[in-house]
């Protein structure tokens, strides 16, 4: 099921299992994603995929407009699955080495993390403050 919000887009399994251990991470164009899309639901289907996400980076709803390329997140059941990454590749031609744990991005995005940091830096000097 292919579900698209203001801000991210989401492909669900049937029957999906919100108890994820982390996620590989693509970076590419919202658009490519956008057109992807239907091949990703299918491979949720097939449950294949559980759950994956991209950014929609639509100009008045992107939270973070300072990065330019949208991000793909795959997301595994167990640490550095590899089941969902061999299929894309296999279906879509698509690889990536990048793979973050739940607890990595949770402290990324927790003060004093670089992505948390970098966010607060660009609306602090967008807006003056927070």
């Amino acid at each position: 099921m292919i579900q698209v919000g203001n801000v991210w887009t989401y492909i669900f399994a049937p029957e999906i299992n919100n108890k994820v251990a982390g996620k590989w991470i693509y970076e590419g164009s919202a658009d490519f994603f956008r057109e992807i899309a239907p091949q990703l639901d299918e491979l949720a289907n097939q449950g294949i995929l559980n759950m994956a996400k991209f950014a929609n980076k639509y100009a008045k709803c992107d939270p973070c407009p300072y990065i330019k390329n949208s991000v793909l997140c795959v997301y595994t059941l167990i640490p550095h699955e590899e089941t969902p990454r061999l299929a894309i590749k296999e279906k879509l031609g698509l690889w990536t080495d990048v793979y973050k744990t739940e607890q990595q991005t949770k402290s990324e995005w927790s003060p004093g993390g670089v992505l948390y940091e970098e966010y607060i830096k660009y609306w602090r000097n967008k807006r003056g403050t927070l």
